[in-house]
């Protein structure tokens, strides 16, 4: 039996991050702007507030990316954050005011903060692109 495509069905095309998982660890603010862009762009978020609390999350949920501050809410620097991604293979943008220094902009792509959350999904969406390839 064949099956016949439906003309009133409409379609819609798949979320550019959907199935993608994300930890987010910023300022709550923040947090909740980036969290909402990348949920839209179809993303599963999860966010984190110290550096120990993204790390457990992460490797929890295998997650693919993580967005974070040069540092947590406690002032530790989120270069284990960042190492620890990497060596997981995830991908990992530095959303920050400043440009990031000790060489954590080595191991993430930096996004400066006066950028909208937009930014932050374009490079989701290009560390995706760049890992299924």
């Amino acid at each position: 039996m064949r099956h016949r495509r439906n003309p009133g069905l409409m379609m819609f095309p798949t979320p550019p991050l959907e199935g993608f998982i994300v930890v987010v660890q910023h300022r709550p603010a923040v947090a909740r702007r980036v969290e909402s862009a990348l949920s839209h762009a179809g993303a599963t978020v999860f966010t984190a507030t110290t550096a120990a609390e993204t790390i457990e999350i992460m490797n929890r949920y295998q997650a693919h990316l993580v967005v974070v501050d040069t540092r947590d809410a406690e002032g530790v620097f989120n270069e284990d954050v960042v190492f620890s991604a990497f060596h997981r293979g995830s991908g990992r943008i530095c959303y920050s005011e400043t440009f990031p220094k000790d060489g954590l902009i080595t191991w993430a792509r930096w996004v400066d903060i006066k950028e909208p959350a937009a930014a932050v999904v374009e490079e989701a969406i290009g560390w995706r692109q760049r890992m299924k390839e």
